[in-house]
Order: C-alpha cells, then structure tokens, then sequence
C-alpha cells in the first residue's frame, strides 16, 4: 500500500522582470538550493529501526557522460546525508568530481539523496547550449523483520525554474529552456511528476505532480517555476522490498539560445521522513475485561455453592 500526499505546494510563475531579471533569477535558484541542502536542520536526528533497511544514490546522466556546454555554463551537484554527514559531488562543465553514483545505506530519519543542475547562456555571433543533462536517484527499502510491519515515509522535495527571452522576438530563432522531474518506482510508476518549458517559439508548458496530465502555461518565453514537497508513504510487511528509479531520468535540463539567452536550475531532494513499527493491539479492550471478570466471578460463585450443596 502506498500514498502520496501533498505537505506544500506552490508554483507561482514571475510575472514582472526587471531588467536584472537573469540575477535575481539565479539568486532565487542558489537559495531555494541551500535551502534543501540545509534540510535536515528541521528534522530530529535519530536512527530508525534496524529491520528498515533503506539504501540509495544519485547520479549524473545514467546515459553517458555529461558532455560540454555550447558558450554556456553548466554545473550540478550530487548531495548524500548519511547518518547526518553530508557529502557531495559537483558537475563544471563535462568534469565530475568525486565518486558518481554517490551511493551509501541511510540509517537516520533525516538521511537522504539530491541532485542539483543548473545551466545559462546567451547566444550572439553563435548559439549557446547544452547538451540534455540527466540526473537519476535509486532508492530501495527493505523490512528485514520476519513478523512486524512498517510504515515508512519519504519525504520528496523539488524545485526548478526556466527561462528563455529572445532580444529580437521578430526572428524567431527559438530560444528554449526546459526542466523535467520526477520519481519512479521500479516497475515504472510514476509518484511525482513535475515538467515546465519557456519557449519563444512552440509555446510554454507547466504540468505540477497534483495534475500531471494538464498543460497550465500561457504564452511563450519568460520565467516559469514550479516548487514543493511530497510526502510518499509505503506499507512493508514482513519480508517486503519495494524499489524506486528505473529507466526514466528523475531530473532532466536542456536548452538554447541564439540570439536571446536562457536559464535553467532544478533540484530534488528525498530525504527519510518517518519509519514506524505497526503494532497488533494485544491488551484486551475495557470491555472485554469486564467480560472476563463477570465470567470468573460466575465460576468461582457456582463453585461455592456447588461446596455447600454438598
């Protein structure tokens, strides 16, 4: 059994730019990145039961290596929490350093995996892109417990921004910038889903995970956003193994531009909410003690009197 339930959610789209837009975008970006690399400051560091056993990574395009932006910038992040430590990998460019997969077992509630991308360029004499940049997250969660069960809740946090502008709208070069994340089980499917496009030219796409299936953008070009937190929750009963990733990338960034510019940032972070036991109530009910006692008292007084009788 599993659910999903929606802790916060809000996707405003910037309605007005001012002319240092691109900054105050970016500036927006990093902070809302600290904040979920600051995440478990707000959760009580305590390891959960031993029979939960949950193990992950992130990894940077699953596909092949990350290849060299076109006169752009790109950078990315890979971030682990286990048992509060924090360590992480960075994407310059095509280099990657540190290990990738980032991978490891996590044992406290708080404990987690994320992914950063970000990338912008501004085209001219020649166009600026990037090549489509993916990033994926594993997960597995095993109860190792031959009797009890378990709820365990994952908390899923995202949020990524977009933006393409074309300096001479007339020309129809096609400035682009797209963003796409999600969450997968093994078997394909789909727990959030969250897809924005600014595009000058085909028209701009926003589709949130409460309603994946509708298109709730308008116009073309400009900023678009999506942010929140999801709050997944899986029943493990003796002996259960549920798996997450598959084939699908759980961050996906591309875009261009030739004579305008364009600016992508997205980021996800699943993080160890809850695990808690299910226990069976085994001490009887008032009422049931009630019975019980009228039922010995019944016995012991036929007794006696079955005594004197005789």
């Amino acid at each position: 059994m599993e659910s999903i339930k929606f802790k916060k959610s809000f996707g405003s789209d910037f309605k007005t730019l001012p002319a240092n837009h691109g900054i105050r975008l970016c500036n927006v970006a990093l902070a809302i990145t600290l904040l979920l690399g600051a995440h478990s400051g707000s959760v009580s560091a305590a390891a959960f039961d031993s029979n939960i056993v949950i193990r992950g990574s992130a990894e940077f395009d699953s596909l092949s290596s990350p290849a060299d932006p076109i006169n752009a910038i790109q950078t990315g992040s890979l971030t682990s929490i286990i048992a509060g430590s924090t360590s992480t990998t960075t994407l310059v460019g095509s280099t990657v350093t540190g290990p990738d997969p980032l991978s490891g077992t996590l044992s406290q509630i708080g404990d987690g995996f994320g992914i950063n991308l970000s990338a912008r360029g501004a085209g001219g004499a020649e166009p600026s892109s990037i090549s489509p940049l993916f990033g994926d997250l594993t997960f597995s969660i095993e109860n190792k417990s031959a009797v009890d069960s378990f709820v365990v809740n994952l908390q899923f946090q995202y949020s990524h921004q977009v933006e393409a502008t074309d300096t001479l709208p007339a020309n129809d070069n096609g400035e682009f910038a797209q963003s796409l994340i999600a969450f997968y089980k093994t078997d394909g499917t789909e727990l959030a889903f969250s897809k924005i496009i600014s595009d000058t030219i085909l028209g701009n796409e926003k589709r949130i995970p409460s309603d994946p299936n509708t298109n709730i953008a308008t116009g073309k070009g400009g900023a678009l956003s999506d942010v929140g937190t999801l709050l997944l929750s899986f029943l493990l009963n003796p002996g259960d193994l549920i798996s997450f990733g598959d084939s699908n990338p759980d961050l996906f960034i591309s875009g261009g531009a030739e004579s305008g510019r364009f600016s992508i940032n997205a980021s996800s972070l699943i993080t160890v909410d809850s695990v808690t036991k299910q226990t069976n109530n085994t001490v009887p009910e008032p009422e049931t003690l009630w019975l019980l006692a009228i039922g010995l008292i019944s016995v012991l007084t036929s007794k006696r009197r079955n005594y004197a009788f005789n």
